[in-house]
C-alpha cells in the first residue's frame, strides 16, 4: 500500500508540475504589450501606431489599441468615427472595458480615450486603480496590445512605459524630436526601466539620413548611459500621409503601394519575427507593472 501511495503521489506531482509549465507557457506566450511613445508631440506616433496595427493585423494578429494620450485622445479622430464609450464610461462604471472596444481597419480593436475630456488626465488613484484592474478583462483578447502614450515624460507616460514589454520610441529628423526622444531615453535609463526600447524614424528625408539619424541616436544612448536600445527601422516621408489624415484614413489601407505603407509592413515584419519575442508575462504582469509604476499621491494639478 506504501507503494502504491508513494506512486500516486508521484504521479499527481507529475501532473502538477506539467499543468504549472503550461501555465507558465501561456503566461510567456500571451499577449505582447509594446509602448508606443514619444518625446515630443507632432511626429506622427498616432499614425504609426494605427497603420502599423493594421499592418500586423494583416498578418494574423489580434490587435487591440488602448488610446493613453490621456484627455488628447485622438485615434478615433484621425478615423472620423465618433466613438459610443471611452475610457471615461469605464472611469464613471457605466460600462465595461470591453464594451468600450470598437472595430477599426482590418479588423484592429480600439479602446478610445476620450480626446477632450480634461477629467481623463486628471484623474486619482481610485479612478486609475479601477481602469488598471478593468484591464484584466482582455486577458486571452489579443496577439498584441499596442499603447498609444501621450508625448513626453511625464510619470504616466513612463509608467505605461515601464510596465510594457517593450516600447517604441517615434522621432523624427528634426533636432528638437531627437534631443526629445533621448531625453525619453534617458528618463527609462534613470529608471532602471527593463522594458526593451526600439527606435523608429519617422518622416525621413531619405533612407540614408533615417538610418544615419537613427543610429546615431542608438549608439549615444549605449555609449552615454549604457542603455541598448534597437533601431528597428524608419519610414520615409510620403506626401500620401497628409491626404490620409486629410480623408481621415489609415495611408496602410488607401495607398498600400506607397512608400511608407511598405516601410510600416517592413516594422511590422521585423517585429513579428523576433527570436526569442521579448515578453514579461502576458496581461497580468502588465498590470502588476503598471499598478507598481502609476505615480503615488497624485492630485488634481499634477497630472
Amino acid at each position: 500500500m506504501a507503494k502504491q501511495g508513494d506512486g500516486l503521489r508521484s504521479w499527481v506531482k507529475t501532473k502538477t508540475d506539467q499543468a504549472t509549465r503550461e501555465v507558465l507557457q501561456e503566461r510567456l506566450t500571451g499577449t505582447r504589450v509594446m509602448a508606443v511613445t514619444s518625446g515630443k508631440g507632432g511626429v506622427g506616433k498616432s499614425s504609426l501606431v494605427l497603420n502599423l496595427s493594421m499592418a500586423l493585423a494583416e498578418r494574423g494578429q489580434r490587435i487591440v489599441i488602448l488610446d493613453a494620450d490621456l484627455g488628447l485622445a485622438n485615434i478615433n479622430i484621425m478615423l472620423g468615427n465618433e466613438p459610443v464609450y471611452t475610457l471615461w464610461d469605464v472611469v464613471e462604471r457605466r460600462v465595461s472595458l470591453k464594451e468600450t472596444l470598437e472595430t477599426g481597419p482590418n479588423g484592429v480593436r480600439i479602446i478610445p480615450g476620450g480626446s477632450g475630456i480634461t477629467e481623463l488626465a486628471r484623474l486619482d488613484s481610485v479612478e486609475i486603480a479601477h481602469i488598471i484592474e478593468a484591464f484584466q478583462e482582455l486577458e486571452g483578447e489579443c496577439d498584441w496590445l499596442l499603447i498609444d502614450t501621450s508625448a513626453g515624460i511625464s510619470d504616466n507616460v513612463l509608467a505605461f512605459v515601464l510596465a510594457a514589454d517593450e516600447a517604441l520610441v517615434v522621432t523624427n529628423p528634426e533636432p528638437t524630436a531627437l534631443a526629445d526622444a533621448y531625453g525619453l531615453i534617458k528618463a527609462v535609463w534613470e529608471q532602471d526601466g527593463q522594458v526593451a526600447l526600439k527606435l523608429v524614424m519617422n518622416r525621413a528625408q531619405t533612407r540614408d539620413q533615417g538610418t544615419r539619424l537613427g543610429t546615431r541616436l542608438t549608439d549615444l544612448a549605449q555609449k552615454a548611459l549604457g542603455q541598448s536600445v534597437e533601431f528597428l527601422g524608419l519610414v520615409i516621408e510620403d506626401p500620401v500621409v497628409a491626404r490620409a489624415v486629410i480623408k481621415q484614413v489609415p495611408f496602410y489601407g488607401a495607398y498600400p503601394h506607397s512608400e511608407a505603407a511598405y516601410d510600416v509592413a517592413d516594422l511590422a515584419d521585423r517585429l513579428l519575427h523576433r527570436v526569442p519575442p521579448p515578453r514579461r508575462g502576458g496581461w497580468g504582469a502588465f498590470v502588476k507593472r503598471l499598478v507598481e509604476n502609476w505615480p503615488r499621491g497624485m492630485n488634481q494639478d499634477s497630472m
